[in-house]
């Protein structure tokens, strides 16, 4: 890799690893001027520097009260009159507030005119008035600023509110992002007007109010503050759009990995910032007392080593009463894994992990550390993104890759939840870490487990890796606390809620956060009558101490929250006073009465602003509430106004908070908790609201829910922003049970456009599977509703539009649809149908996109990436040949590409990887000897970048490719290499360490090089091991035709593993263990090719033998005799060799690269079992060319080499019924055995149809024998053991005598077929 792209990567690190905070500029300007200057900015300039912040990983939002009139409107209901007397009182408060919300960044705007000021102000009169009511508007402001937090604003009371807003953000702030612009001249100058300006007629401006300006203006020049003067709308949009673009480029500079980052990356980079944020504020608050740092010593005890509590050390610095007053901490042993910090709802938990997490990071910053805080939106506590996001950031941590960890959601493997959890496993077994998961009581289960599993943690393994530390917290009353409390590797903390008086005073005054104002300075008695005030209940009580003393008497109002009990009741207190102090109604329509809130007087833009944020998927942002309370009718004089926003914003801010992608989130989860119970009537306690099926509006409670998700759905119809609208549409669709809008809106060909361009697509995926998975419940067809779209697509019917300057997302189409277009959204297509398991469906399309390419030019990516598609359909079926055919033209395509250019392309770098991969699973041995690759293959490998899953595959080529070449020792070396990375990122469970462990195997198998005893263990362990991997594979797959691939795949698995037993141990228990495994291969080779197949007669053949040979063995007595060999003189060893015959169905690909060795290890070892006897094995060893016999290919095989397009031919039934069976002599098929044997992993599986309930026999094979084979008549327990008394049926085997009968009738008519094939 180059220096330069070195750079680029660490560059990109650097930005993955800040977290981007928004970039949110105060607007200051005077009340009633610059009303042009603010609407060209909000429509023209602000939207490119959103556009600007969006490709560095944030966003812009400018913050302008000013652009609402605080008037009050006429004939207004009272309760809205009174909110607009309250706003004229707090204006100078409400907009300092955001002045400091939104520091470091400021925009000021000054012309001619000053603002408001009391010329003739009096302090004397001031200080004595003792009603606002009494007060002017200008008195009222600088009165509540005063008293709220801004007392300097009496220093200067001649001020006007401009000015106090300059010197809150200039002159008592210093920072290098603020910026002002002074118009020249007292209006706009317009395109025809003079360059002489005059100043309107009847203008107000009077001198003094010039003096004053001129005055303020002369101020912030002297400071040195960037000052910019502009005459017109263009120039001001010139001069700020310059400016502001460095301020966005000096905070988030632009790299050229940045540019292609796309959505998966923005959600987990938000996600990170989220969780980062968090920390920040809490360290902000947090209080420290004597439970705090007990806990911390705690907490980093057990994350640096394993420490038990050492009691007598704990009583030599003080009582042991006194430690455990706060903690109850179990005893555990030498090795904890888990450390679980419990409590009740609002003790501090949340609070104290994250200062500790902030204090551990300090202390010890080359321990790697990564928390998460749950409890923000639905897809941040879904297991399925907890894991994902532990297992991306372990995966940047570990190799450094920001970007190159493309396999993590490109891979389907990763959609399977047991196999993302494996992926964990793995991931926290590389080094050594800390995890850190908060409120793992929020957890829930929507896209890949049930939330009750998520949250009962019987998806983590019994032990952990000893490098991992992993420390949760919860509720002690939550079923994760009661799950994990049964665990032996869990270590149990409680945390008490501070008793002391100090600590609750001194948390209550941090969040008061004004200095002049204690409420429990003279009345600390009140603690004491109170010892259930939790940190919790003070910081609620702060901040609305903080607020409600603005609209009521703030003693009257904490006495009746300190009455309540409960968290719950407190908050119901609090939402009744936030809809009483800031919101107002207006008159529904009929057809809405039914929607009439269920909690009496709990009306209101709040209470529905508070709602559709419940109900959202992912959160809303300001605006989108705003906007959608205005469909809702808050419009004309019930319009909610920005400054009647921002009070409300005061006062919910602490628990109502913004993440860093705008979105505003329930900061606690009890409030979240007291919405849903207390404005929605949701009375679920088990099952939190985001988790619950879609709703059967037979109650009131659902029918107010489907309400407010009908405005939503309607809302998002309507927007033009994809993202948005692909986050919450759907869902919103779902959860009203719209089936055929869900239907419509995913198979859309616009929707599909947006899906097709995403080039790391988890999530989508991810929901675009769990929306097709309802829809499938409710009775919809992912293929027949996409294949609608197709002929649309086809049809060229998707590029018609209304006449409107902008479209919704629903509403846009592919306005010049082009070939290209048409090609990228059928493969996205056919890849998702692929997905679903819709194998047919999928190769049609593959090949309708194939032959619309073949027919243009110029556009060879795309085709390489669908040939490449059919080539890894076909091996995943079986079909190896028309699978190496596709791999062939891919690599052609790739070769159309000069060895510069793929040396300078990271993408055609990986994408010759690819094909190398899929060429050596699937080509012939002659096609890998002819074409010399790998050199190749050493070449591409060194141009990889740090991606580990790419040199793992490069590992896999060079490795295969040595072993053609005949260096099996480097061959080796290079897939354990292969293995050991496959290991590290997926674990033990996926497909592709099954597929290294098998080959891995079959070489130590077949070309064994004097195998000591641990690598014959090691041997019938890789082959166990692939059993079990292959069998939750079959259990996951949803194609039937990879799941008949995978189960003759387990069947050919399963013979070797009976072969390695055999052969390296003829023992009475390797034998039993052998037959069982043979009979397991019998009933899947009878179930998935037909009872009637070639290949049973080889497995019923040996398992004949096998017996005859223990009755050798064993004399009359029981006394073992030496075995002379197989009854018609061949060896074990042949038998094996022969016995997978009719499986493989390419026989003359890179296993010929074993079958020299093998045949020299033939020889040497037939007399492990039986002297060597046979002429015919020396004969067929000298040839040096493989025979393919009629048999080895499947009836549709000669078809399929004839035609690309064979989805009719494969699934055709009864072909290979019809075959005409036949025994070659064993010169000839032993040696095609021999290969065929080899290539089992990368067979082509006959596709006949075996007949409801015909030939099956059952797969139960794991149970003991009922009694153990004695040595007293061993004839009759071996004989026992082949007549399926155990072996067929389980220990209850004797109460299914019916059953058992239809067994036995079953295996004497294949006896049958057996003897008569022998005969014949």
């Amino acid at each position: 890799m180059s220096q330069k792209t070195e750079e680029n990567t660490e560059r990109y690190a650097q930005f993955l690893s800040q977290p981007h905070k928004p970039i949110q500029p105060y607007i200051c300007a005077t009340l009633n001027d610059f009303q042009e200057e603010r609407d060209f900015l909000a429509n023209n300039i602000f939207p490119q520097l959103k556009t600007l912040c969006n490709s560095r990983g944030t966003y812009f939002k400018a913050v302008d009260l000013s652009r609402s009139a605080a008037e009050t409107p006429e004939s207004s209901p009272a309760n809205l009159f009174r909110q607009h007397s309250c706003l004229q009182s707090q204006h100078l408060k409400l907009c300092l507030d955001h002045v400091n919300s939104c520091y470091p960044f400021f925009i000021c705007m000054l012309g001619q005119t000053y603002g408001d000021f009391l010329p003739d102000y009096s302090a004397f009169t001031f200080f004595k008035a003792t009603d606002l009511s009494n007060l002017s508007k200008l008195e009222q402001n600088l009165y509540v600023a005063a008293k709220n937090g801004y007392p300097w604003v009496l220093e200067n009371p001649n001020c006007s509110l401009l000015e106090f807003e300059i010197i809150q953000a200039a002159f008592r702030n210093e920072s290098e992002f603020q910026y002002f612009y002074f118009r020249k001249g007292a209006t706009l100058r317009t395109v025809d007007e003079k360059k002489e300006e005059k100043p309107p007629s009847g203008s107000t401006v009077n001198e003094k109010e010039k003096l004053r300006v001129g005055r303020l203006k002369a101020k912030i020049i002297s400071k040195g503050l960037p000052v910019r003067f502009y005459a017109d709308l263009r120039e001001l949009g010139e001069l700020l759009f310059k400016d502001w673009s460095v301020v966005i480029e000096k905070l988030y500079p632009a790299t050229p990995r940045i540019e292609n980052i796309d959505y998966e990356d923005y959600k987990h980079r938000f996600e990170r910032s989220y969780h980062e944020e968090f920390t920040e504020k809490c360290e902000q608050v947090f209080v420290i007392s004597k439970e705090s740092k007990r806990t911390f010593e705690i907490l980093e005890k057990f994350a640096l080593k394993d420490v038990e509590m050492d009691f007598n050390n704990a009583a030599a610095n003080s009582s042991l009463d006194s430690v455990l007053r706060f903690f109850r901490v179990n005893s555990f042993p030498a090795y904890k894994s888990i450390l679980l910090l419990s409590g009740e709802r609002g003790c501090g938990k949340s609070t104290l992990i994250a200062n500790w997490v902030n204090y551990f990071r300090k202390k010890y910053p080359s321990v790697l550390m990564i928390s998460q805080f749950l409890g923000s939106t639905c897809e941040s506590s879904d297991i399925m993104s907890v894991i994902h996001y532990f297992v991306t950031e372990l995966h940047l941590e570990n190799y450094g890759t920001p970007l190159e960890m493309d396999f993590l959601n490109e891979d389907s493997s990763v959609l399977v939840f047991s196999l993302l959890v494996e992926m964990f496993i793995a991931s926290i077994s590389l080094k050594p870490c800390v995890l850190v998961l908060d409120g793992i009581e929020e957890l829930i289960g929507i896209y890949g487990t049930s939330g009750q599993k998520a949250k009962d943690f019987s998806w983590l393994p019994c032990s952990l890796s000893p490098h991992c530390k992993f420390i949760m917290s919860t509720v002690s009353s939550s079923l994760s606390y009661k799950s994990l409390c049964a665990r032996p590797d869990v270590r149990m903390v409680d945390l008490i809620s501070p008793g002391d008086e100090e600590t609750k005073l001194n948390i209550f005054r941090q969040h008061l956060s004004i200095a002049s104002i204690d409420p429990f300075q003279q009345s600390r008695k009140a603690l004491k009558k109170k010892p259930d005030l939790s940190p919790l209940k003070l910081t609620i009580l702060a901040s609305e101490w903080r607020e409600c003393r603005i609209y009521r008497n703030e003693f009257q109002c904490m006495r009746e929250y300190l009455e309540v009990a409960s968290i719950q009741d407190l908050w119901e207190l609090i939402l009744k006073r936030w809809i009483e102090d800031y919101s107002w109604t207006f008159q529904p329509k009929k057809a809405n009465s039914e929607t009439v809130a269920l909690g009496e007087g709990l009306e209101g833009w709040v209470a529905d602003a508070l709602v559709l944020l419940c109900i959202s998927h992912c959160g809303l942002s300001e605006d989108e509430l705003l906007e959608l309370l205005d469909t809702m009718g808050y419009k004309n004089q019930y319009k909610v106004t920005t400054l009647h926003w921002a009070a409300f914003r005061n006062a919910t801010k602490p628990w109502v908070q913004e993440k860093p992608n705008g979105r505003l989130y329930f900061r606690h989860q009890s409030l979240r908790s007291a919405v849903e119970h207390k404005l929605l009537g949701y009375t679920g306690v088990l099952t939190p609201i985001r988790e619950c099926n879609p709703y059967p509006f037979q109650n009131p409670t659902s029918q107010k829910r489907a309400y407010f998700h009908q405005i939503l759905i309607r809302y998002f119809q309507q927007q033009s922003t994809f993202w948005r609208v692909y986050e919450e549409l759907p869902w919103h669709l779902k959860m009203n049970r719209s089936w055929r809008g869900l239907c419509n809106f995913l198979s859309s060909p616009s929707i599909i456009d947006f899906l097709s361009r995403i080039q790391s697509p988890f999530w989508t995926r991810l929901q675009l599977i769990h929306y097709w998975n309802v829809l499938s419940e409710a009775g919809y067809d992912a293929s027949g509703a996409y294949l609608l779209s197709v002929a649309k697509i086809k049809g060229d019917q998707c590029h018609k539009v209304k006449k409107r300057l902008t479209f919704s997302v629903l509403e846009s189409r592919i306005f010049e649809v082009t070939d290209a277009d048409k090609c990228r959204l059928l493969f996205f297509i056919a890849s998702f149908l692929k997905l679903l398991g819709k194998t047919n469906e999928a190769e049609e399309l593959f090949l309708i996109v194939e032959d619309m390419l073949m027919q243009s030019q110029g556009m060879t990516d795309m085709l390489f990436k669908v040939q490449n598609a059919l080539g890894e359909l076909n091996l995943e079926i079986g079909m190896t040949e028309g699978g190496f055919q596709y791999f062939q033209k891919a690599l052609s395509d790739l070769l159309c590409f000069s060895p510069r250019d793929i040396k300078e392309s990271e993408s055609l770098v990986k994408k010759a990887v690819r094909v190398l991969y899929n060429l050596a699973k699937s080509a012939p041995l002659e096609f890998l000897k002819e074409n010399d690759l790998l050199e190749c293959a050493t070449k591409i490998s060194r141009l990889l970048d740090y991606n580990p899953h790419d040199h793992a595959t490069a590992k896999y080529v060079e490795g295969v490719l040595m072993l053609v070449a005949g260096n099996t020792s480097d061959a080796k070396a290079k897939l354990q290499e292969c293995l050991n990375i496959r290991r590290s990122l997926f674990g033990e469970k996926n497909m592709l360490v099954g597929e290294i462990r098998e080959l891995l195997a079959d070489l130590l198998f077949f070309l064994p090089d004097d195998n000591t005893k641990s690598e014959m263990k090691q041997i019938i362990e890789y082959y166990k091991q692939v059993i079990k991997i292959k069998e939750n594979a079959d259990s996951l797959t949803n194609s039937s035709l990879i799941r008949k691939h995978l189960n003759v795949s387990l069947s050919d698995t399963l013979c070797k593993l009976a072969g390695q037993l055999l052969i390296n141990d003829s023992c009475h228990h390797s034998m039993i263990e052998a037959v069982g495994y043979l009979y397991k291969s019998l009933d899947l080779r009878a179930t998935y090719l037909g009872p009637s197949h070639s290949s049973i007669h080889g497995i019923l053949q040996i398992l004949r033998e096998i017996k005859w040979i223990r009755g050798r063995r064993c004399g009359p007595q029981g006394i073992s005799q030496p075995c002379e060999g197989f009854r018609n003189g061949l060896s074990l060893w042949d038998y094996l060799l022969k016995l997978n015959y009719h499986s493989a169905q390419n026989s003359n690909t890179v296993s010929s690269a074993m079958c020299t060795d093998a045949d020299k290890f033939q020889r040497a070892n037939s007399a492990d079992l039986e002297p060597h006897t046979s002429s015919d094995k020396s004969k067929c060893v000298k040839r040096k060319k493989i025979l393919k016999p009629t048999l080895s290919s499947s009836a549709e095989e000669k078809p399929q080499q004839k035609t690309p397009n064979n989805a009719e031919v494969r699934n055709s039934p009864g072909k290979e019924a019809s075959k005409k069976k036949k025994d070659y002599p064993p010169s000839i098929s032993s040696l095609h055995k021999m290969n065929s044997l080899v290539k089992l992993s990368k067979q082509r599986i006959l596709s006949a149809k075996s007949e409801s309930g015909e030939g099956r026999i059952t797969t139960i094979y794991c149970h003991p024998p009922v009694s153990p084979l004695t040595g007293n008549n061993p004839w009759e327990s071996i004989s026992d053991l082949i007549s399926e008394k155990w072996l067929f049926h389980g220990p209850s085997y004797s109460s299914s005598h019916k059953y058992f009968l239809q067994r036995c009738q079953i295996e004497t008519k294949l006896l049958k077929t057996a003897n008569y094939i022998d005969k014949e």
